[in-house]
Order: structure tokens, then C-alpha cells, then sequence
């Protein structure tokens, strides 16, 4: 009982969430974020609008929840924490000045790809190497986002304050998701607990920065 019952109410949160999120950004002047590539000395592919980006993030993450709820599968829950955890990434990125989408593409799919090393961790019992490599591939993406945000400020450019609290608060959420897994390997509470706190947090952090 209690298995679904928490899956039900992340769900139910993130979902007013999502509208709560979703009447507010309308109301916003929408922050772009370029999405470029260095082609005949570079050009603009596109623009993500944060706001929207961060609103279809929390209804992502309900529908997963409800879905954990039906179909109770370890399946959903890798897929949820994949995804949300790429676009997070991806979208930080952005936030501290990475445009070129080869680098994004790349931080997306790496932080992604690191979570089936989560899920070999869980279903091979006393190993401890797919958790570290899924750790050593998973930890690149914030290197790299940590060198766009140092070099950033060594030039004078420093990110808002916000940026980098958004930042901090995002791999402190990231590293407590992967310690749980470490030690209990099957998620129980855990999993939708952290999920409806990382995506709660990056979502009204994001909305709260200015225009």
C-alpha cells in the first residue's frame, strides 16, 4: 500500500505544480535560451523557453508518478530519473552560458546514459563497478558546467546569484539521489521523493529568476 501511496501523492504534487507553474510563466516575459551551432561562423538553431521547458519538466515527472502508480516497474522509474535528470542538465548548461548543441546534446545523453549503470547497480547484487562508472560518467556533465561557470567569473562574466544557487541546489539534489541508490539500490521512497524535490526545486528556482 504504502509503495503507491507515495508514488500518488509526488504525483498529485507535481501535477498542481505544473498548472500552478504553467499560469504563472504565461503571465512572464519568456526567458530564450539559444540553442546554436558553429557553422559558417555560427548560427542560431533554435531558442528554449525556459519557462515552458521547466513547466512540461513537472508534468513529465507527474505523469511517471502516476504511471509507477498503474504500472509499478523499475522501467518508469529509470525512465523518469534519465530524462529528468538530462534536461536538468541540459538546461543548466544553458543557464551558464553553453549554447553549441553538439556540448549540449552530449551532457544530455551523458547524464542519461549514466543512470542504466543505476540500473545494472540495483539488479547485480554485491558489485559496486556499475555504480562507479555510472558515477565517472555521470560527473562530467557538472565538470563541465563548473568550467563554463569558473571561467565565467575568472573573465569578468560572473552568472547571476541565482544561477549559481540553481546550480549548487541541482548537484547537491543529484548527489543525495545517487547515495540513495548506492545504499538501497531498490528505491522504495526514495525515488519519488527526491524526483518531486529536485524538479519542485529547479522549477521555482528557474521561475524565480528575473526577466
Amino acid at each position: 500500500m504504502t509503495s503507491r501511496v507515495i508514488p500518488s501523492a509526488a504525483a498529485g504534487f507535481l501535477a498542481a505544480e505544473a498548472v500552478i507553474a504553467g499560469l504563472i510563466v504565461a503571465n512572464m516575459r519568456p526567458l530564450l535560451l539559444p540553442v546554436t551551432a558553429d557553422l559558417s561562423g555560427g548560427i542560431t538553431l533554435t531558442a528554449v523557453n525556459l519557462g515552458t521547458a521547466v513547466v512540461v519538466l513537472l508534468a513529465f515527472a507527474a505523469l511517471c508518478q502516476g504511471a509507477a502508480v498503474l504500472w509499478p516497474t523499475p522501467v518508469i522509474r529509470w525512465v523518469e530519473w534519465s530524462q529528468v535528470s538530462g534536461v536538468t542538465v541540459f538546461l543548466l548548461a544553458q543557464l551558464n552560458g553553453i549554447r553549441d548543441v553538439a556540448t549540449l546534446v552530449a551532457l544530455y545523453a551523458l547524464t542519461a546514459g549514466a543512470s542504466l549503470f543505476l540500473v545494472l547497480h540495483e539488479r547485480v547484487g554485491a558489485s559496486r563497478w556499475p555504480f562507479a562508472l555510472g558515477a565517472a560518467v555521470g560527473i562530467v556533465p557538472w565538470g563541465v558546467i563548473a568550467f563554463y561557470q569558473i571561467g565565467a567569473i575568472v573573465v569578468g562574466e560572473s552568472p547571476d546569484l541565482l544561477i549559481r544557487v540553481i546550480t549548487v541546489a541541482m548537484i547537491a539534489v543529484s548527489v543525495v539521489y545517487w547515495l540513495a541508490a548506492f545504499h538501497c539500490r531498490r528505491a522504495g521512497w526514495a525515488h519519488p521523493v527526491l524526483i518531486a524535490i529536485s524538479v519542485s526545486v529547479f522549477a521555482w528556482l528557474v521561475v524565480g529568476l528575473p526577466n
